[in-house]
């Protein structure tokens, strides 16, 4: 490495460890230490990263360089290669939040989101807030509410789900329920289910934007004929939602392809 680069580099580690850090900070000051699921790993993240800036800066040569030459050039592929699959996929997740169909379906398929006992979290809302807007936009159209009873949840988040929308106006004999489901992929098998009970060719799926890419995709596999409907988040979590969504997406294309193998 060259005399200056070494600076560079341990100034990039060191500004990306803190901005890691000082995210964390935020997240557990704002919404609580144990509120937001994988902001764990902007700590571990950001700690390795100042680790690795200090070591440079301090040492002169980066990390790898005390590695073999052939072993440091496999470290330098696998890097690019986690790089540009990372940034490829979050381009895809990031346009399918931003996409709405122009045609819709035959109905809305709404997934559910954790509950605080029996109470809407705000992602749910959100969802239903994009439900209720589908419901207005497509009056002829079924909502399909998607969701099971999790831990510390005293309802299911179909249950929920169905009275918030009434309560919104929304007419009960519009509102089909699935409440078995315990995550995504069954949340859209099983709504399948029903679409084929009520003769329903098509749907749209309502999720937050992040989410879009990967129900998407499960949908997909499913052979289940969609469109998209995303429906916000929130800004200041984007970071972790889509970082988060990566290793989701990842976890779920990895577990298709070894399925058609």
């Amino acid at each position: 490495m060259k005399p200056n680069n070494h600076f560079v580099l341990s100034l990039v580690c060191m500004a990306l460890g803190g901005l890691c850090i000082g995210y964390y900070s935020y997240l557990c000051i704002v919404y609580g230490i144990n509120e937001i699921v994988f902001s764990w790993v902007f700590l571990l993240g950001g700690m390795l990263l100042l680790i690795i800036g200090m070591m440079t800066y301090k040492r002169k040569k980066h990390i790898f360089s005390y590695l073999p030459i052939p072993l440091r050039r496999i470290v330098y592929l696998c890097t690019t290669i986690i790089i540009i699959l990372f940034l490829g996929l979050q381009s895809c997740i990031l346009y399918q939040g931003m996409h709405t169909d122009k045609q819709q379906g035959d109905a809305a398929i709404i997934l559910g989101a954790q509950l605080h006992g029996s109470s809407i979290s705000r992602l749910l809302r959100y969802r239903l807030e994009r439900g209720i807007q589908f419901a207005e936009e497509y009056p002829n159209t079924y909502l399909i509410v998607s969701g099971g009873k999790g831990q510390a949840e005293t309802c299911s988040e179909a249950s929920a789900m169905k009275q918030y929308l009434i309560q919104h106006g929304v007419a009960e004999s519009r509102i089909l329920m699935e409440d078995a489901s315990m995550n995504t992929q069954e949340n859209l098998a099983f709504s399948k289910v029903l679409m084929k009970k009520y003769h329903i060719k098509s749907a749209s799926i309502i999720t937050n934007d992040f989410h879009m890419f990967r129900a998407g995709f499960i949908a997909t596999s499913l052979g289940l004929s969609y469109h998209n409907y995303p429906a916000r988040s929130d800004l200041d979590l984007a970071p972790n939602f889509y970082f988060r969504e990566f290793f989701g997406s990842v976890k779920d294309i990895t577990l298709s392809i070894i399925k058609r193998c």
